[in-house]
């Protein structure tokens, strides 16, 4: 059996948890900070000097005022001000982000006053009245460590839906079944253990509370790496589809050039033919004329736009959409997308340009693709006109939105979320027999 510790021991550990919990809500407020999206990254030399000045603040208000009945209101009043200050001057100055800033401590001293109140609730109703116990108050200590390290887990976690963007709803909602038990048993453990923390002690109970954190902290980075696996498969399936199509352009070009290079060694002969049937019989003539113009025509690769990617796709497409018996218009202005990675570009306009052409494979009649893009006030606009199902109806256009999915492995989402890295949108229309999807690049 093992040895109780002495009141003066349990003192000890009081101070000692005490003045770790400065650290560890200081860690939790520069990791969620460190967490979010910044346009401050000029002032990263500045962030640990600015830490250790938070810390000691924290250690102020905890000791300066730890008789205090406001102490609680204090250190809200501080956290939040704190907070805010560092998070605008060396993170992020959004306006979405300052109300992060803002909500986080708020949640924070909120945990702490609810396991205190449990806390109290549990002496009450085991002594009958208010009587301070320094076993179970260090055991409180831990708990609302601990649960801040949950609860900054999940803030973080929160923040950052979009880059688990691959994880289904229910999976993500999962994630946070494995805290809410984990606080379940903690309590249980300290309501349940009365009688063993009289006669051994809280080691263990400690220990079991510890465990858990870990297993949590282990299932959020499986969860982490789940998604980030999930996301570089997809990754890897566009720069398969990219890479194909940068082969089979670069193939049709030396196809080309071959061909090209038998046309100029017969085009002496071309000439003289020419010249024949126009002294002889002109009609005939100009029906060779229109044959050599159609054979030149297959020898060229249309330069729809100075952006080689975007060209190389539109070349793909343009082909596909021949041999589908797909009509395809395009007209391309003065455009800047050069600051767009070539994944990204293969991302969107691949994946669009595929929705369309399965589409308009669907409609009756001559079916349609128009591709329009220019640049207005500093954006660059495109517009994706193509053929559908007769009948815009709700019904009509779920089943589109279903069969858009399968391409290439990503969802018309993950087009969304690539554009709005660049600060770009995208808004979708079904009419009666047409689709329109008008995306928007910031130049």
């Amino acid at each position: 059996m093992g040895e109780k510790m002495s009141w003066i021991e349990y003192g000890i550990w009081n101070e000692i948890l005490m003045c770790m919990e400065t650290f560890v809500l200081t860690l939790c407020t520069w990791f969620f900070m460190s967490r979010t999206e910044q346009d401050q990254s000029e002032k990263k030399k500045y962030r640990w000097g600015a830490a250790i000045l938070y810390w000691m603040g924290l250690a102020g208000i905890t000791f300066g005022f730890q008789d205090s009945r406001s102490v609680h209101l204090i250190l809200l009043v501080y956290m939040v001000s704190m907070t805010m200050l560092a998070g605008r001057w060396l993170y992020d100055r959004g306006r979405m982000y300052r109300f992060y800033y803002f909500l986080f401590p708020v949640t924070m001293v909120t945990v702490r006053i609810f396991v205190i109140y449990m806390v109290f609730a549990y002496m009450s109703s085991r002594w009958g009245s208010m009587i301070f116990d320094y076993a179970l108050t260090n055991t409180a200590l831990i708990i609302r460590q601990l649960t801040e390290i949950l609860l900054t887990g999940a803030w973080v976690v929160g923040l950052n839906r979009k880059k688990y963007e691959n994880v289904k709803g229910i999976q993500f909602a999962g994630l946070f079944l494995a805290p809410a038990v984990s606080v379940f048993i903690i309590f249980s453990l300290i309501y349940t253990g009365d009688v063993f923390v009289q006669m051994y002690g809280a080691f263990l109970i400690i220990l079991n509370i510890l465990a858990l954190v870990i297993m949590n902290l282990y299932i959020w980075y499986l969860f982490s790496y789940q998604s980030k696996n999930k996301k570089l498969r997809a990754e890897l399936e566009i720069r398969k589809k990219q890479s194909e199509m940068q082969y089979q352009y670069y193939e049709k070009v030396e196809q080309r050039y071959q061909s090209s290079r038998k046309l100029v060694h017969d085009m002496r002969n071309h000439l003289q033919a020419i010249e024949a049937l126009q002294e002889q019989d002109s009609a005939k003539g100009r029906e060779y004329v229109k044959d050599m113009h159609r054979m030149l025509d297959t020898l060229g690769i249309v330069n729809y736009t100075e952006n080689r990617m975007l060209n190389i796709i539109l070349n793909d497409k343009a082909e596909e959409a021949q041999k589908a018996g797909i009509g395809l218009e395009i007209r391309i202005g003065e455009i800047r997308l050069e600051h767009i990675r070539d994944m990204d570009m293969t991302t969107i306009f691949a994946n669009l340009l595929d929705n369309a052409l399965e589409a308009a494979e669907q409609a009756a009649g001559k079916p349609m693709i128009r591709v329009q893009a220019d640049t207005f006030h500093d954006f660059t606009v495109v517009k994706i006109r193509n053929s559908m199902v007769c009948g815009g109806s709700a019904k009509v256009l779920g089943r589109y939105k279903k069969r858009r999915k399968s391409h290439m492995g990503i969802g018309l989402e993950n087009v969304r979320h690539t554009l709005e890295k660049y600060g770009g949108g995208m808004m979708t229309e079904a009419l009666e027999e047409e689709f329109v999807v008008s995306i928007t690049i910031p130049v």
